[in-house]
């Protein structure tokens, strides 16, 4: 077995992410988007998670930023937003607000479903 992605879904979807596009990897409770390709990871609740998946896929980019929601340092106790975004590891980070991100996922190239319990802890990642 080779190492690295093996999902060929979410390997397809890396694939074809390139100059100017945008992915989401949501929370497990974020609504879904009919007419935006998803890759459908959520296992479980708690399984995995945002940090997971970003830990994955990230050495596999080159991104040139990654969107949050306000809402995620607003309502989120401040140890897990710390740790959610040490796994950006120094990629420049644009807040906008919740409504505007929800937005924002729709206009992406896909999504990736996650298990994540945290709210607001959803992430778009530009291509650089």
């Amino acid at each position: 077995m080779r190492d690295g992605i093996i999902n060929g879904q979410l390997a397809s979807l890396l694939a074809r992410f390139r100059h100017v596009n945008a992915i989401a990897i949501v929370d497990g409770p974020f609504p879904s988007y009919p007419n935006v390709e998803t890759v459908d990871l959520a296992v479980k609740k708690g399984f995995p998670t945002i940090p997971q998946i970003l830990d994955l896929i990230l050495p596999e980019l080159e991104l040139s930023g990654v969107v949050m929601a306000k809402e995620f340092e607003a309502k989120v106790e401040k140890s897990i937003v710390d740790e959610y975004r040490s796994h950006l590891k120094g990629i420049p980070l644009q807040i906008i607000d919740h409504e505007n991100f929800k937005f924002q996922v729709g206009r992406t190239l896909g999504i990736i479903h996650t298990g994540d319990p945290i709210p607001y802890s959803s992430v778009i990642l530009k291509s650089g």
